[in-house]
């Protein structure tokens, strides 16, 4: 399959005329469709990278991690904490930078590492905590995809990573990529510390591998399925977004995406926050809502949550297994990625959220933003 994937011609008329749009439409695409590419590239590229720093942790005998970030850096974040739970046995921590810049946190200290995240390196409230990790007793990994002199995100810490990936739309490579590295990370620590079995090892570093494939082939799939969906979310500027686990950190991902490119308004919650604080009962006949709901420990709670909001009206599009019937038999646009070990599943359900929030956003450019939003 070429990695050089047809502009679908509503978001090539739309990258034509785009206008007064926060994110670039066409860079976005070719972005996104790359991912694929970048990704196959740096498993090879950053492997004795990552062999090093995992050598590093396990002699320091690190119980935890903390991973600091701003924006879609704190949700990538946010998506690998179960990877490095599940594959290493080691407890993994999101905090958003700025939070971490004026509190600290009292686990940054000789038994942790900590890892902050800047894809522009460039200068943020970021670049504190960096400095405030630097102070403390934690091994402190940087990221950032951009090598330039003086970026303190590759040259200060103990240990840094630099993905290479691009970023001159949304953030939409540089996240997926990020992510794709930490997992490896959390299963070469796994495999060193004997947390994971050589055979178990074994088989989950083929199903990562074979990952940027499986991209290539999703992006190649979903045109249509997106752009039916999004002809009536461009109609709504709330939008509602459900994820559990490491995929709540997707759907946070969701909501920062329909900020960038339509923007729009997206709530992220987890499933079970949606039924515990009766969210359902504000939702109204009409309104869109995301499930990213992938196999895993909290797919049936999201089941749950997707019989109530057809009951109530809502508008559904949902990203699922293949072969998934329960929630893909009631929602109204279905988009199926292959079934992963649940701690990898970020990495697929993440490019068609990233993509339907082009379609939004090409949808309102092609109504010259004068259509009447509903919400």
């Amino acid at each position: 399959m070429s990695e050089i994937l047809d502009m679908p011609r509503l978001i090539r008329e739309a990258s034509e005329k785009e206008g007064d749009v926060w994110m670039p439409i066409a860079d976005s695409w070719c972005e996104i469709c790359t991912t694929s590419s970048v990704m196959r590239k740096e498993f090879e590229n950053q492997q004795s990278v990552l062999e090093n720093i995992a050598l590093d942790l396990q002699k320091r005998g690190v119980k935890h991690i903390l991973i600091l970030g701003s924006g879609d850096s704190w949700f990538a974040g946010m998506a690998v904490c179960y990877a490095f739970e599940h594959y290493a046995g080691i407890t993994a921590i999101p905090i958003q930078a700025y939070e971490y810049a004026m509190y600290g946190s009292l686990l940054a200290d000789e038994n942790s590492a900590v890892v902050v995240i800047s894809s522009s390196g460039r200068p943020t409230t970021t670049w504190d905590a960096l400095d405030r990790a630097l102070q403390t007793e934690s091994y402190v990994v940087g990221i950032s995809d951009t090598d330039y002199e003086g970026n303190p995100f590759l040259e200060k810490p103990h240990a840094s990573i630099n993905p290479s990936a691009k970023k001159l739309g949304m953030p939409a490579q540089t996240t997926t990529v990020t992510i794709g590295l930490l997992i490896n990370l959390a299963l070469i620590m796994g495999r060193e510390s004997s947390f994971l079995a050589k055979d178990t090892y074994d088989d989950l570093v083929a199903q990562l591998r074979n990952i940027p494939n499986q991209i290539l082939g999703l992006l190649s799939s979903v045109d249509d399925v997106l752009a039916d969906a999004a002809k009536h979310g461009a109609l709504h500027r709330i939008h509602t977004i459900i994820g559990s686990g490491p995929n709540y950190g997707v759907a946070h991902v969701a909501s920062a995406l329909l900020a960038e490119g339509p923007q729009f308004t997206g709530h992220p919650m987890p499933a079970e926050e949606y039924h515990h604080a009766l969210r359902g009962r504000t939702m109204q006949k009409g309104d869109p809502v995301l499930l990213v709901a992938p196999s895993g420990q909290g797919y049936p709670r999201v089941v749950e949550a997707s019989s109530d909001l057809k009951e109530l009206g809502a508008y559904v599009m949902a990203i699922v297994d293949e072969g998934e019937q329960s929630i893909t038999a009631i929602a109204d646009n279905s988009v199926h990625v292959p079934p992963v070990d649940e701690p990898m599943s970020p990495l697929l359900t993440l490019p068609p959220v990233q993509m339907y929030s082009l379609y939004l956003a090409s949808e309102r450019i092609a109504a010259g933003y004068q259509r009447p939003l509903v919400n």
